[in-house]
């Protein structure tokens, strides 16, 4: 079976979508873009800032029980960025991948 090549593009978005979904499993991941996991795991070697951030619901449960709107706002567009980044690298796996197939 031949290899499948990616281009940097996508593996950094990969990367960088690992990095900003940290409820995540590297597994999961994978599974999810179609990756092998030690292939993932390599990408983030290489391509990683080695931080993780924390999702709304961590850090919510890490401040105290009153959250300012401006906090909450600054919640809201980070994950707004972040699902954004996800639907992006979606989009460009499903066309990488349509491009491979010859019918």
């Amino acid at each position: 079976m031949p290899s499948k090549t990616y281009t940097e593009e996508f593996r950094r978005d990969a990367v960088a979508l690992y990095e900003n979904s940290p409820g995540v499993s590297i597994n999961a991941l994978a599974a999810e873009l179609g990756v092998n996991r030690n292939t993932l795991q390599i990408w983030v070697r290489k391509y990683g800032t080695g931080a993780r951030t924390t999702t709304s619901t961590e850090a919510a449960s890490q401040t105290p029980t009153s959250v300012t709107d401006a906090e909450r706002i600054r919640q809201l567009e980070r994950e707004n960025a972040r699902l954004k980044e996800e639907r992006d690298i979606l989009r460009k796996a499903a066309k990488y991948f349509a491009e491979e197939t010859t019918w």
